[in-house]
């Protein structure tokens, strides 16, 4: 599973339950709803996450990732 951050456009933020619900309908599984940010937060299957854009409210989806430094050598 992808983790996505999912922002909500700002003329929506007082639709953001339906947002939610839309989101869970186009496969996500929501982890949290961050009302005052408009952002939720959640994972898809992968390749499932370019289709969130496509929902009504949504303005961005972002894939989540995870950066690691290799070790320091002198460590």
């Amino acid at each position: 599973m992808d983790k996505v951050v999912v922002s909500v456009a700002d003329d929506n933020l007082a639709d953001l339950p339906t947002v939610v619900s839309a989101l869970r309908d186009a496969g996500m599984v929501v982890d949290d709803v961050l009302e005052t940010l408009g952002m939720v937060t959640g994972s898809v299957a992968p390749g499932v996450g370019d289709l969130l854009g496509a929902v009504p409210g949504v303005s961005r989806v972002e894939v989540d990732r995870t950066v690691r430094l290799p070790p320091d050598p002198g460590v």
